[in-house]
C-alpha cells in the first residue's frame, strides 16, 4: 500500500473516531472478538443475506428417436446428447456461471 494511500485511510479513521468520540486509548483497550466481515453471512448493515444464484435449469431429455443426436456441443467439438451424466466440459461450464442452453445444438 503506497504512503498516500495508507494517510488517506488513517485521516479518514480519525476523522470517524471523532465523529464517534472514540478515542486511541479507547480503542486500544476494547476487545472485540468478531469474525472478519469476509467471513459472516451477511453483505449488509441489516444482516441482510446474499441473493443466491438460480440454479442452471437441466437439459430435456431427447425424444424417442433422437438417441443418439448430439445436444449440446462445445467450441472444441466436445458433443454430448443429454442422456447419462453430464460431461465434465459441460460440467465446467455451468459451475463456472454459463448457461447450458450456450452450447444447445
Amino acid at each position: 500500500m503506497d504512503e498516500r494511500k495508507r494517510d488517506s485511510i488513517i485521516a479518514y479513521l480519525r476523522s470517524r473516531m471523532a465523529e464517534f468520540g472514540i478515542t486511541e486509548r479507547a480503542l486500544a483497550e476494547a476487545q472485540v472478538v468478531t469474525a472478519p466481515p469476509s467471513f459472516t453471512k451477511s453483505n449488509g448493515a441489516n444482516g441482510a443475506q446474499k441473493p443466491k444464484r438460480p440454479m442452471p435449469q437441466l437439459p430435456t431429455l431427447p425424444r424417442d428417436g433422437d438417441a443418439g443426436e448430439p445436444r449440446f456441443r462445445n467450441a472444441s467439438g466436445d458433443t454430448w446428447d443429454g442422456l447419462g451424466d453430464m460431461p465434465e466440459w459441460l460440467k465446467r461450464a455451468v459451475h463456472a456461471g454459463q448457461d447450458i442452453e450456450f452450447y444447445r445444438v
